[in-house]
């Protein structure tokens, strides 16, 4: 699972005005269908409106609004069958998170926000391959490439906020401002209160992700392996490429042990559907066949989760080499026509 807050403070990225060039450039797959908390098949113009109007006390270089990208892998993607129902549920459950992150006892209705779901995504000057020369910049990315955009308000929902007033749930003289580029983490002194801790919220998204679906989330697909092989010491690096590769031998043991099973269940089920076939048993041969059509569908998905997963310790991988490839570059004295510089 990839959680992304762009930072980025150009072109469609300039949060400072208004978010309607996001917007329309959200639209390049399908006009409309954006999302939110409770609304469905919503209008761009409606987004770029709510947004646009839900601000109060900000300069005019200040943000108004943030992006978030969910990026649920390959393996994620096949294990809900990339259901669009799913990925707005939890999508819900992400901005849930996103919102009591801040440490202010807020949530998802006290934002305003939407979301729209796309299918492609196409290479860009960040990407490894594009920069090796392996790739061209603009170029698609092949397979599932499912995700989300949100799109979410920096001033708390002002709605909610007048109506907190109103009902005296609050005495806050002015909404919240909740910024999740913030530097601080979790403060209880000085003049900004909770923060945005980031990855503490990409982690909790994951989880959201496999407790809500019962996804069984291997080691080496886990924000806590990726982040830490990317930035952690090499104590820390050492501990996790030594807990992944026992359990990618657990993991090939028990695909051994499935299949296993798998062949023995579909033995005993020729036997039961040859004998049913010769006395004629039309009920006895019917159920047989829906057993055996379960099993079959049931080891095509098996297979195809495995799959994603194997190209998800593939990726990780390739990661760590192009790390270490890079650690190397950095140590190597540079040199200009066989001459130490």
């Amino acid at each position: 699972m990839m959680t992304k807050i762009p930072s980025g403070g150009s072109g469609l990225s300039n949060r400072s005005g208004s978010c309607g060039g996001l917007v329309a450039y959200l639209e390049k797959e399908q006009l409309g269908k954006w999302f939110g908390r409770e609304a469905e098949a919503v209008a761009g113009y409606q987004v770029m409106a709510e947004i646009d109007a839900n601000k109060r006390n900000l300069g005019r270089a200040d943000d108004k609004y943030y992006q978030i990208v969910l990026a649920p892998s390959k393996a994620e993607l096949a294990h809900i069958g990339a259901n669009p129902d799913a990925l707005k549920a939890f999508t819900r459950l992400a901005i849930e998170e996103y919102a009591q992150n801040f440490g202010k006892g807020i949530a998802s209705k006290d934002l305003v926000w939407y979301a729209k779901i796309e299918h492609s995504r196409s290479y860009d000057h960040t990407d490894r391959v594009v920069q090796l020369g392996e790739q061209t910049k603009g170029g698609f990315k092949l397979g599932d490439q499912t995700h989300i955009h949100v799109i979410v308000s920096r001033t708390e929902n002002l709605r909610e906020y007048k109506q907190g007033v109103a009902e005296s749930l609050h005495e806050r003289k002015n909404p919240y401002h909740l910024s999740p580029l913030t530097n601080h983490k979790g403060t209880t002194k000085g003049v900004v209160l909770g923060g945005f801790e980031r990855n503490g919220f990409s982690q909790r998204v994951e989880q959201r992700f496999d407790q809500g679906f019962g996804y069984e989330r291997s080691l080496t697909e886990s924000f806590r392996y990726l982040h830490g092989m990317k930035y952690g010491d090499e104590g820390l690096k050492a501990e996790l490429s030594q807990a992944a590769a026992l359990e990618r031998s657990q993991q090939r043991e028990q695909a051994h042990a499935l299949e296993l099973s798998s062949q023995s269940r579909q033995a005993e089920l020729q036997v039961g559907l040859g004998q049913a076939y010769h006395q004629q048993d039309v009920r006895t041969l019917s159920q047989g066949l829906e057993q055996a059509e379960q099993i079959r569908q049931q080891l095509a998905q098996q297979r195809q989760q495995e799959q994603a997963r194997q190209l998800e310790i593939e990726r990780a991988e390739s990661l760590k080499q192009e790390q270490k490839l890079e650690q190397g570059i950095q140590r190597t004295p540079r040199q200009d026509r066989g001459m130490h510089l």
